[in-house]
């Protein structure tokens, strides 16, 4: 049901966007879904902004940082490309980074505390990855 209501509005907003918006759209979901990690936590062609702060880890998604980008767009009225060309780019990457992973908003994840010991119980338990 989930995914019918999503694509039902897609369609919708494609009508009124127009059909510049939905090619860019079609083939930046596509090259988005190639350049990105196959699964949850797994890494992609392109690399995963995380920065490191005290105790926790800042992770930038892709889907995060587009959506900043298309508030500052429509917060200035400008764009790089003709408006529904940034928005079908735009929102295919939003829309990639929500709908394909289960972990897209975990933003703000605690670092693992005691690496040490983490490393020492995975050795106790055999996966002696570093040898």
């Amino acid at each position: 049901m989930r995914k019918k209501i999503v694509l039902i509005s897609l369609i919708a907003s494609f009508l009124f966007l127009g059909v510049l918006c939905y090619k860019s759209w079609i083939v930046t979901f596509v090259i988005t879904k190639y350049l990105s990690g196959r699964t949850a936590g797994k890494q992609g062609i392109v690399r995963s902004i995380i920065i490191p702060w005290r105790n926790y880890q800042l992770h930038l998604h892709h889907w995060f940082l587009a959506l900043i980008v298309g508030g500052v767009f429509v917060v200035k009225g400008c764009y790089i490309l003709a408006p529904e060309v940034s928005y079908g780019f735009l929102s295919a990457i939003i829309f990639q980074g929500i709908y394909c992973y289960g972990d897209w908003y975990r933003i703000v994840k605690r670092k693992n505390v005691l690496p040490t010991l983490a490393q020492q119980m995975s050795l106790a338990a055999g996966n002696d990855l570093e040898l």
